[in-house]
C-alpha cells in the first residue's frame, strides 16, 4: 500500500484534513465511520508506522495500532459461555440404565454388594458402566487413565474392555467410593467426591458410606443441596468444556469453509495427515526441519486457498483470556516466516482483546486479522483475491526466524 492511499484511508474513516488529526482522533476512541474494515485500517497504520516521514506521526501510529486492536478486535464467542457438542453429553437417564444394570448383576440386586465380575458382565451389555463408575468416584477419565497401573486401558470409555482392563480401572475407583486413598500430607485431604468426602470431614452420624452410600442416590435420588455443592467445587460444564476445547476451532473453520463454498473460492480444510503436508509441500510451505516436534503454541492452521496465482493459508486461534493470547501469540508471530506465504488469522475468543499481542501481529499478517464476527469478510477478501487474479508475494523468511517443518505449521496449541 502507498502512503497515500494509507493515510487517505485512514482520514476517511475519521472525516479529519491532516493525518495528525486523524490519529489523534482514532486515539481518543472518537466516532468513526462504520463500518470500519479492520485489515484495510490496519495495513493503512502499518505503512503509515513504516513511510511517514515524521517520528510523531510514526509514533501516533504505532499507539493507534494498539488502541484499534483492542477496540475491534473483539470476539463474541467465549469458551467459557458458550457449550459445544451437546450430543455428546452422556444424558442422566443413561447413567441410571448404567447403574441399573451393574445393580441387576450384583448378589443382592443393590449396588451394596458390588463385585469386580458385577462390573465385567454389566460393562459387555451396557458400555456405559465404566463412563458412570468414573462418574461416581468423582473422576474425570484423563485421571483414572493417570492413576491405572500396570495396564493399559481403551482410548474411549465407551469403547471395548479387556477382563484385565476393568479389573485395573476398577480398583482404582472402589478404592476411591470406599474411602481406602490417602493424602500425601496431614494437612490435605485424598480427592473423593463431594457426598462422600464432606460428610467425612463433618463426621455426619448415622449416615451411609462407600458403596452403601452410592446405591442410596441410585434408588433414593440426590438432594439439590448436594448437586449445587458439587458445582461449587467442580463447576458447572468444566469437564465438557475442556473435553470439547479443540472443537471450536473446528466449528469456526466449518463456518469459513462453508462461506468459501458458497464464494466458489478454491480451498482445503488442513489436518495432521499426510495429505496435509504433501500439499503444503507442494505450494512452497517451508519443508525444513526445526527442532520442535509441532506441537506448539500458536492456533492452527487450518484452510489453505490456492490456484495457480494464489496460495494463501487461515489460522485460526482460541484464547479465553490473557495469558492464553500471549502464549498463542507468540508462536503466531513467525508463523508467516516460518510457513513462507502469507496469512490471515482469526481471533477467537476475549483473551485476545486484553493484551498489546494482537496489535503485535498486525504486521507478520499484514493487518488482515479478523474475529469469527467477521469470517464473512475474510471469505470475501479472498475471494476477490481469487476473482482478481492476485499473486501474493511469499512472506519474507526472518534471517532470525526458526525454520519450520511442516507438522509444526499444521498445528499448533492454544
Amino acid at each position: 500500500m502507498e502512503l497515500q492511499d494509507a493515510e487517505a484511508y485512514v482520514m476517511h474513516v475519521t472525516h479529519r484534513t491532516s493525518i495528525k488529526d486523524a490519529l489523534a482522533w482514532l486515539s481518543e476512541e472518537r466516532a468513526v465511520s462504520r463500518p470500519i474494515v479492520l485489515p484495510k485500517l490496519l495495513a493503512s497504520l502499518l505503512t503509515i508506522e513504516e513511510q511517514a516521514s515524521a517520528p510523531e506521526i510514526q509514533g501516533l501510529a504505532i499507539r493507534v495500532i494498539r488502541q484499534v486492536c483492542r477496540t475491534q478486535v473483539v470476539s463474541e464467542l467465549d469458551p467459557s459461555q458458550e457449550l459445544l457438542a451437546l450430543d455428546e453429553v452422556m444424558r442422566p437417564a443413561d447413567y441410571k440404565a448404567a447403574l441399573d444394570a451393574l445393580a441387576a448383576r450384583t448378589e443382592t440386586r443393590t449396588l451394596v454388594s458390588m463385585t469386580l465380575a458385577a462390573v465385567t458382565a454389566a460393562q459387555k451389555d451396557d458400555r456405559n458402566v465404566v463412563t458412570a463408575l468414573c462418574s461416581a468416584a468423582g473422576l474425570s477419565y484423563r485421571d483414572l487413565r493417570a492413576r491405572v497401573r500396570d495396564a493399559s486401558v481403551p482410548t474411549d470409555l465407551r469403547g471395548n474392555w479387556k477382563n484385565d482392563q476393568i479389573k485395573a480401572v476398577f480398583e482404582v475407583i472402589d478404592a476411591v467410593i470406599t474411602g481406602r486413598v490417602t493424602a500425601s500430607i496431614p494437612a490435605a485431604q485424598p480427592a473423593r467426591p463431594v457426598e462422600h468426602l464432606l460428610p467425612d470431614i463433618d463426621d455426619e452420624p448415622a449416615r451411609e458410606r462407600g458403596w452403601a452410600l452410592v446405591e442410596q442416590m441410585r434408588v433414593q435420588g440426590v438432594p439439590y443441596g448436594l448437586l449445587l455443592a458439587q458445582r461449587a467445587v467442580g463447576s458447572a460444564w468444566v469437564a465438557h468444556r475442556s473435553s470439547t476445547g479443540k472443537k471450536l476451532q473446528a466449528a469456526v473453520t466449518t463456518s469459513l469453509c462453508e462461506l468459501l463454498d458458497q464464494r466458489s473460492v478454491p480451498f482445503d480444510r488442513l489436518a495432521m495427515d499426510g495429505a496435509s503436508r504433501a500439499l503444503l509441500t507442494r505450494v512452497g510451505a517451508n519443508p525444513a526441519h526445526a527442532a520442535e516436534d509441532g506441537r506448539n503454541e500458536g492456533g492452527q492452521l487450518a484452510v489453505l486457498v490456492h490456484t495457480p496465482m494464489l496460495t494463501h493459508a487461515v489460522a485460526v486461534s482460541v484464547a479465553r483470556d490473557g495469558g492464553t493470547a500471549r502464549k498463542s501469540g507468540a508462536r503466531l508471530g513467525t508463523l508467516t516466516a516460518r510457513l513462507g506465504i502469507d496469512c490471515s488469522v482469526v481471533l477467537v475468543g476475549p483473551g485476545w482483546a486484553e493484551r498489546n499481542t494482537t496489535s503485535e501481529l498486525a504486521r507478520p499478517f499484514h493487518g488482515r486479522i479478523y474475529t469469527e464476527r467477521t469470517i464473512a469478510d475474510l471469505a470475501d477478501a479472498l475471494s476477490r483475491m481469487v476473482d482478481q487474479k492476485i499473486g501474493v508475494v511469499p512472506a519474507g523468511q526472518n534471517v532470525g526466524t526458526q525454520p519450520a517443518t511442516v507438522d509444526d505449521l499444521l498445528e499448533a496449541r492454544s
